[in-house]
């Protein structure tokens, strides 16, 4: 196995064995022809192995390939996949499925440990605390104004890391023409999914002016700019995180829709708020949403990805030839 890139000599290994790789080099390895690389996190380079290594290393990479990995986005020709914390650059179509999901899952179980974490709960209290001294003594937006809601540990935690605002801009009624300059996250739970013929889903605000309310008398935000607010309101809400239940629940829901796409075009066609869709809906349209974006840049970086496999693929032809 190489210890250096061969472009640019930046270290790839602290010392043979796959185990020794640096963290950020990925490995590419092709079982038809035998061949395996590392591919620099710093110039992209594909750096070949020797014969000899490749050869001892490639029933390793196949076997982590189909039992322990994850199918993150593939091609025809090439297939990302996270592999013990590993990612790994397989050349050739796999069997395994797309997976997308999978790593906003892991996320969502992380915030759950870090929502009930003993630190979290000492934060949470010396906020509501400063709160209340605050309060009393007349110094408003110290911290934040906390009432007894139902969960004021949820609430208070969503402060600490999200803020007050969501989004800032201007989203005019197209009925009474009032500008939606703020949107505060305690006004979130009323936010519509919407179909969009753009990118992602559309969100919409129900105008506070206009009565009766109609699906037309919205502040409506589209395109990415929904999808980046959508993603934060979600994350807001659903800052518990998830359980292992909650979570296969969640992804039945996607499985059951056939894709993250479909499971959020669904939702949207209901027209439903975020509050009406009800707490594994709303973990299953996170995971969705993010999923989406996760794969459109996994497309764009596996296209780069081939490319370089493609020229990398024809010096280790060019130097089979010169050593046969």
């Amino acid at each position: 196995m190489l210890r250096h890139c061969l472009y640019c000599g930046r270290k790839l290994a602290h010392d043979e064995g796959l185990e020794h790789l640096r963290r950020g080099v990925r490995v590419s390895f092709d079982p038809a022809r035998e061949r395996v690389w590392s591919v620099c996190d710093r110039c992209h380079g594909w750096s070949l192995w020797p014969d000899d290594t490749s050869h001892e290393a490639l029933p390793r990479l196949e076997r982590d390939a189909t039992d322990r990995a994850h199918l993150l986005y593939q091609t025809d020709n090439v297939a990302l996949l996270e592999a013990t914390g590993r990612e790994l650059i397989r050349i050739g179509r796999t069997e395994l499925p797309e997976e997308a999901w999978w790593r906003y899952g892991r996320q969502l179980r992380r915030r759950r440990a870090a929502y009930h974490s003993r630190l979290s709960m000492l934060g949470a209290a010396t906020y509501a605390a400063v709160s209340y001294i605050g309060s009393n003594l007349g110094l408003s937006g110290i911290t934040g104004d906390f009432y007894p809601p139902d969960d004021l540990y949820a609430d208070i935690i969503r402060w600490r890391w999200f803020g007050r605002t969501a989004w800032a801009g201007r989203a005019p009624c197209p009925q009474c023409h009032s500008v939606l300059i703020r949107l505060f996250f305690y006004r979130t739970r009323f936010l519509i999914l919407l179909p969009s013929a753009e990118r992602g889903p559309s969100i919409a605000l129900p105008c506070s002016r206009c009565d009766p309310w109609t699906v037309d008398k919205v502040h409506r935000l589209d395109g990415a700019a929904a999808e980046q607010v959508l993603r934060r309101v979600l994350a807001y809400h659903n800052v518990q995180g998830a359980s292992q239940d909650e979570l296969a629940d969640a992804i039945r829901l996607i499985e059951t829709a056939g894709s993250a796409e479909n499971l959020v075009s669904g939702l949207a066609a209901e027209r439903r708020s975020l509050f009406g869709l009800g707490r594994i809906r709303r973990l299953a349209l996170e995971i969705s949403v993010n999923a989406n974006v996760e794969r459109r840049r996994l497309a764009g970086e596996v296209a780069e990805l081939e490319a370089g496999w493609r020229q990398a693929d024809d010096i280790a032809q060019i130097i089979e030839e010169e050593l046969a």
